[in-house]
């Protein structure tokens, strides 16, 4: 009769642990762009594009709850008041403004990447990969390429785009805004601790109705 006692005890265990290993937060990313000429750039600008991270697409894994990734309406963004400041007394670009939440774990090297753009009204465009984990703090992994459009001339007259790159590895408080600068560009994060719901039991013929949202392909 007591047999089960143990199994039921490494169950527990195992469970309790999987939640403890999984810290959702509300995370919030604003990207934008500095105003023409950006003076200050320096870099060397690669002659190609370096090669991009398999990554996950952000928007269909927000639509499709991928790893149970949930959208958050615009009207709860809290950098929303920095957004207008940027385009109002910057007069930069709101390249990409979206918040979520993100159900954050260890190992960052096996989390996966997700890909996100945007583009403004001149044509600077943003192809950006984003990796997220937690351990004492939230951790980011930045791989960001703003590009301007056939902005420099190659010595043999050709116009070639400038493509400015951001690789940063960040580890953040929750209690914290925090800014990524880039002479071209700017980041801004936001994150709130989201405290996960109590399970709901359902009714078995309700349960068994239930699909699992199909998962997006990495690219």
């Amino acid at each position: 009769m007591t047999n089960w006692i143990p199994s039921l005890l490494i169950t527990t265990l195992t469970t309790s642990f999987a939640y403890a290993e999984v810290r959702p937060y509300a995370l919030e990313v604003l990207i934008f762009s500095r105003p023409e000429p950006v003076q200050s750039i320096t870099e060397v600008f690669p002659v190609t594009e370096p090669e991009a991270p398999q990554s996950f697409d952000l928007q269909v894994a927000l639509d499709s709850g991928f790893n149970n990734l949930t959208p958050l309406p615009d009207s709860g963004r809290i950098l929303r008041n920095s957004a207008l400041r940027i385009r109002t007394q910057l007069n930069g670009q709101v390249l990409f403004h979206k918040r979520w939440i993100h159900p954050l774990t260890k190992k960052q090297q096996s989390n996966p990447w997700f890909r996100i753009s945007g583009i403004t009204e001149d044509g600077l465009s943003l192809r950006g990969y984003l990796r997220w984990s937690i351990d004492r703090f939230i951790e980011v992994d930045t791989d960001l390429r703003v590009t301007r459009a056939s902005i420099r001339q190659a010595p043999d007259g050709k116009t070639i785009d400038e493509v400015y790159l951001m690789r940063e590895f960040r580890k953040m408080s929750s209690k914290d805004i925090h800014y990524l600068d880039h002479p071209a560009f700017g980041v801004i994060i936001a994150a709130e601790p989201i405290q996960p719901a109590e399970p709901q039991a359902q009714p078995a013929n309700v349960a068994s109705e239930l699909e699992t949202p199909p998962l997006p392909q990495a690219q």
